[in-house]
């Protein structure tokens, strides 16, 4: 079975849906990876962050890439569909969703929580729509494995 580490090392781009902290987007390019995401309220607010010579590098695209390998969430689960649409449209196999909640129920950003039924079903959603579902651990954790 592969890794989160290992998936986030096979990949190139990622776009992102919403994320707690800035420390999201900062390792996935600290771990090599183009990074995709909404940077504005207007519709071509679209920004990428890539690694440039070793320095971060932030330029307006406009439109989303053309493909990504995986699509990150940190919104509300109900928006699992839209997302998975969303994976295959742009060929990513992957669908990291982190639920912002804790084993509790409370709110924690690096929350990964999903009880066991909704677990389930999120997971039958995305292996019919040809994706795989990621929910723990947290991104970032995993990026920074992906650097070792």
């Amino acid at each position: 079975m592969t890794t989160p580490a290992e998936i986030l090392r096979g990949a190139q781009t990622v776009v992102l849906h919403d994320w707690p902290s800035q420390e999201v987007p900062d390792e996935l390019v600290a771990a090599g990876l183009d990074v995709a995401y909404q940077g504005g309220p207007d519709p071509d607010d679209l920004y990428v962050t890539r690694l440039v010579d070793g320095r971060p590098d932030t330029r307006k695209a406009g439109t989303l890439p053309q493909s990504a390998d995986v699509i990150y969430s940190h919104r509300p689960i109900e928006e699992m569909p839209r997302l998975l649409e969303e994976a295959q449209a742009l060929g990513a196999r992957v669908l990291w969703h982190q639920s912002g909640v804790d084993g509790h129920g409370g709110k924690d950003p690096r929350g990964v929580h999903l009880d066991d039924q909704e677990a389930g079903e999120r997971a039958r959603l995305a292996a019919d729509a040809g994706v795989q579902l990621v929910t723990e651990p947290y991104i970032v954790d995993a990026a920074r494995e992906a650097r070792k």
